[in-house]
């Protein structure tokens, strides 16, 4: 097994700070999680949150996909690190929950669920390179809406999110990175900034604002009160997702912001660490038994400080190149695939 070794372009500090932006969100996201049910103003934050990061999440995963198909080759290396990494992330996780490992190591119903998602996404590349933008996306679309019939939401190996978010990822990788820079230059995009605040704005004036379509955002939950019904609520979660998408585009810095680049720099080890710490805290302290935690006022900041806190630490861990040489490490190769 070596290493491969790349030219890397200069990075660009907007795809950085939008990266940034999104893991604050999902570590925020993630530690809210064990008591927003019982924290009116997490339950908000939470619901608002959900609406669109993992979208765009895998959108921005998909714009910087380009590499993973390429002169008729796929790059299946990355596809075995990322498969390998899910499947270490998601072992290290039941471990500490203390559930044995077989056979939940198999159902991604937890965060590894996108490590596994990726590899079967940069799988997909070599068709969605045929397909072509107009088919890619109609065929993604087609199929993600049609996946609701479907009920595998034990996450057996990440299957239904796969799909469920296919149509962001083929949307990114159809997209040249260009065109979010010019997106985010756009003034028009301040109307989806007006949109996504009155879309908030419902969460916050009504609880249950988002209750009849709100099991749509996670990916993996079937339709349960018929097929046009199911779609209807996946079309306007999608929707709602494009819109806070857009405005978060448009409103994120272009200029280097030196944490917030750090963190969109360190997207995977954050992401990874993260939530292992959180499981940690979950499983082995009594941290989330602390009645604080639901007071909406002290409990929601004790809760977004740590998780920041959090994203900080795991920034700052010395293990970027670990990560890095982990996922361009070459499993099988060259000489090997073309045999």
């Amino acid at each position: 097994m070596t290493v491969s070794t790349t030219v890397r372009a200069p990075r660009i500090p907007l795809y950085d700070n939008i990266k940034g932006v999104l893991i604050m969100l999902v570590v925020i996201g993630h530690f809210m999680h064990p008591v927003h049910n019982d924290n009116p103003a997490l339950s908000a934050v939470f619901d608002i949150i959900y609406l669109f990061h993992m979208p765009l999440f895998v959108f921005m995963s998909g714009l910087f996909a380009k590499g993973a198909y390429r002169d008729g080759r796929l790059d299946v290396n990355r596809i075995i690190s990322y498969l390998l990494l899910g499947f270490i992330y998601q072992a290290l996780l039941l471990l500490i929950t203390g559930i044995p490992l077989f056979p939940r190591l198999f159902l991604f119903a937890s965060a590894p669920w996108y490590l596994i998602a990726m590899a079967w996404w940069y799988a997909a590349t070599p068709l969605l390179a045929r397909l072509g933008p107009a088919r890619g996306m109609g065929i993604s679309l087609l199929a993600a809406l049609a996946w609701g019939s479907v009920d595998l939401s034990n996450g057996f190996l990440a299957i239904s999110r796969t799909v469920a978010f296919l149509p962001w990822f083929a949307c990114g990788y159809y997209l040249a990175p260009s065109r979010v820079a010019a997106l985010h230059m756009d003034r028009r995009l301040w109307i989806a900034v007006a949109a996504a605040a009155l879309i908030a704005g419902t969460r916050l004036v009504d609880p249950s604002a988002y209750d009849w379509f709100f099991q749509r955002v996670y990916g993996d939950t079937p339709y349960l009160t018929g097929f046009l019904s199911g779609v209807a609520e996946k079309l306007v979660a999608m929707s709602a997702a494009c819109i806070f998408s857009l405005a978060l585009i448009r409103l994120v810095p272009d200029a280097p912001r030196a944490r917030l680049g750090e963190l969109g720099r360190r997207t995977l080890q954050v992401y990874v660490i993260h939530r292992l710490i959180r499981a940690a805290l979950t499983f082995r302290t009594p941290f989330y038994d602390l009645p604080v935690l639901l007071d909406p006022l002290w409990g929601t900041l004790i809760i977004v400080a740590l998780s920041l806190a959090v994203c900080a630490l795991c920034a700052a861990l010395p293990v970027e190149g670990m990560f890095n040489r982990f996922m361009h490490r070459t499993w099988i190769p060259s000489e090997g695939l073309r045999r």
